[in-house]
């Protein structure tokens, strides 16, 4: 009887020990969830022209604050407060505004709010946006953000110019870099925006040329990791492609871990901070 009496402790206090550590988890979890980070980088090259020298392109993707029962209107506002408080010049959007089709027009709604700089908003379209593809085409237009779809803007000053590309994405669609960045030249500066990195493994060595830098998110930086590994993504490379700076063969890739997101249906993060990218253009 005492040795039965023994185990049904050490049994609860496992099982205490246990749930302690799961509450843990999701208090910190939700807590990482709220605190988007603002990272900077600076972009160094002989392509960008003087009057772009110190200018700044902010960056965001995956906003997606929304699970099958609930929007997540708090972290919505706090996106846009956070891009409203950013000095830029440029907005650049990787696409995936929501997981589920009924909230899709809910997050355009809210991003009304957002200030547009000088130079515009421009963005591609993520896997889950071609589930309401009609509809996300509206709301840009009505935003007035420039969506890119196998497609280029030109962005002058004076008489100097950057271009910004963005392919169609590459589950949904048929993205095509070197349509995207059709007459760009080699000595010109731009930016190729693709929602899913792993486009790169399929883009030409000419557009791969043609870019300057490759912005992409999809990946959430895993959203939930072992401290920081990526254990689970929608990618196959989760090392190569899961989440920060990269640099194959000469070409920069970077690929940010987005602004929201869910895991388990819950508005949880773990060791995968939420971000918005601010990149410094830098002339040498």
């Amino acid at each position: 009887m005492k040795i039965k009496s023994i185990k049904i402790n050490i049994f609860l206090k496992i099982l205490l020990s246990f749930l302690t550590l799961i509450a843990i988890f999701l208090i910190y979890s939700h807590y990482e969830y709220t605190q988007i980070q603002v990272r900077n980088i600076t972009i160094e090259s002989k392509d960008i022209p003087q009057e772009f020298d110190g200018k700044k392109i902010l960056f965001l993707a995956d906003f997606q604050v929304d699970t099958m029962t609930r929007f997540n209107k708090k972290q919505m506002e706090r996106v846009v407060k956070v891009v409203n408080s950013q000095e830029k010049d440029i907005i650049l959007i990787g696409g995936d505004y929501s997981t589920w089709n009924k909230y899709t027009k809910e997050t355009y709604k809210e991003l009304e709010k957002m200030k547009i700089p000088q130079y515009g908003v421009y963005a591609v379209l993520g896997n889950h946006d071609y589930e309401t593809e009609e509809d996300s085409v509206r709301y840009h237009k009505e935003l007035g953000y420039t969506l890119l779809r196998n497609e280029k803007a030109k962005i002058s000053i004076g008489n100097e110019n950057i271009y910004i590309a963005g392919v169609e994405d590459l589950w949904k669609g048929s993205p095509d870099a070197e349509k995207a960045l059709e007459d760009v030249k080699n000595e010109d500066f731009a930016v190729l925006l693709t929602h899913n990195p792993e486009y790169f493994e399929e883009m030409t060595e000419k557009g791969k040329n043609l870019s300057d830098i490759i912005l992409a998110g999809h990946t959430h930086g895993g959203q939930v990791t072992l401290f920081g590994k990526i254990v689970a993504s929608a990618i196959e490379n989760k090392e190569k492609y899961g989440y920060g700076m990269k640099n194959y063969g000469g070409h920069k890739l970077y690929i940010t871990s987005g602004v929201g997101g869910t895991a388990f249906e819950m508005f949880i993060r773990f060791f995968a901070k939420p971000e918005v990218v601010i990149l410094k253009l830098k002339k040498i």
